[in-house]
């Protein structure tokens, strides 16, 4: 990358754009390093107020072993030069030394550029900082400006007017994955269909062209010269949060205590409202559908091995079983709160205690005979098939 293309002072008087997901601060240097597509690593220099290239230790040391002479301590003190020999005090008999030419040196490994962005595109015109700082924020620590506020880019028009795009910048790379899984074609407000967004990672190769940052989002008084002190006490503050973030049960911390203690190793999530009673008598297909639609819903989200509907429960209850705890978890986290045929569903990890009722159990609390129960069910469901043809 030449110099013409880095990031330099602009005409405010700021060294660069601390907002640019390429750029970083290193606590290991204490120096802001920038980041390009190529994996090439540059640190700013304040004194002269540019970037230069970043030595790795790797490299000088693999640069020292191509140069290094066999046989000659590199760690050795410095002998004085000798003085040179005369023609006439060469010893002909002496064995003559002959340097070997190196071979080709290996290129270092290529570094890969961090990526910790998603784009956003799809959102309502309405959107606001904080509707998306409260959404992405359950996927991980967002990334802090220097104010302290979280680096989340507003796009707009030539006109000034919101273009539904938006750039969402956390702290690791990790979240990307899990924001991109979790919110792809998701709804920004929960029950709102017509909210529904693409995320995406952020593709750094090309520049988008016709597109302005939003005052709203980006107009805040950044210091005109970077303040090391504070740059790493901000970054000390986002690692607190990832460390309180991540000992939570679910994704992210969440602003209620649960009503129960959940086991992080529970496979099980369990649904409810999903459906009504008299939508079960009304409708005796209704009970495979909606098994099928939230396995096909879940899959998703991970392996999954069952699925329950308890046909005996008012509550609508169904249970997904998945194979590994982690998917269970980005269940509930999707599918609490959501809006299902006009009910707000409920969800969390089973605990093992409760009890749920559904056809073909041995007894109910009613007295009621399970396999009679069950004789019923096929009854009505035959006759369906019957009136179908």
């Amino acid at each position: 990358m030449s110099a013409a293309e880095l990031p330099g002072r602009g005409p405010d008087g700021v060294p660069f754009d601390v907002d640019d997901p390429h750029i970083h601060f290193s606590r290991e240097t204490g120096r802001w390093e920038y980041e390009d597509d190529d994996g090439n690593t540059l640190e700013w220099d304040m004194q002269k107020a540019a970037w230069i290239p970043v030595v790795d230790d790797e490299l000088l040391r693999k640069q020292q072993a191509a140069y290094s002479v066999a046989g000659v301590d590199e760690e050795a003190p410095v002998e004085p030069k000798a003085k040179k020999r005369k023609k006439d005090d060469v010893d002909p008999d002496a064995p003559v030394n002959i340097k070997r030419a190196k071979g080709p040196t290996r290129a270092p490994a290529e570094r890969q550029s961090k990526n910790t962005a998603v784009y956003v595109t799809g959102l309502p015109p309405d959107t606001t900082k904080d509707e998306l700082v409260e959404r992405f924020s359950k996927f991980g620590v967002l990334m802090e400006d220097d104010a302290g506020s979280p680096k989340i880019k507003l796009y707009a028009r030539e006109d000034g007017s919101f273009n539904g795009e938006a750039l969402v910048v956390y702290f690791k790379e990790e979240s990307v994955t899990l924001a991109e899984t979790m919110l792809d074609d998701a709804e920004l407000r929960l029950g709102d269909s017509k909210t529904r967004m693409s995320v995406k990672k952020a593709d750094f190769s090309h520049k988008m062209s016709g597109v302005e940052v939003v005052a709203a989002a980006s107009t805040s008084t950044a210091p005109r010269n970077v303040d090391k002190k504070k740059a790493t006490k901000r970054i000390g503050k986002m690692q607190r949060k990832l460390e309180d973030w991540g000992s939570d049960d679910d994704f992210g911390p969440s602003r209620e205590e649960p009503k129960k203690p959940v086991e992080s190793t529970s496979r099980v999530a369990v649904l409810k409202h999903m459906f009504t009673l008299a939508e079960l008598d009304e409708d005796a297909s209704l009970l495979l559908d909606l098994k099928e639609d939230v396995r096909e819903e879940c899959s998703n989200l991970g392996d999954v091995t069952n699925v329950v509907l308890y046909d005996k429960e008012p509550d609508g209850i169904m249970t997904v079983k998945f194979r590994d705890p982690v998917s269970a978890k980005a269940c509930v986290l999707k599918m609490n709160g959501r809006f299902f045929a006009g009910r707000r569903v409920e969800a969390w990890l089973y605990e093992g205690k409760e009890q749920y009722r559904r056809t073909g159990d041995r007894t109910y609390e009613d007295g009621e005979d399970g396999e009679q129960s069950e004789q019923a069910r096929l009854e009505a469901f035959r006759a369906w098939l019957v009136e179908g043809e």
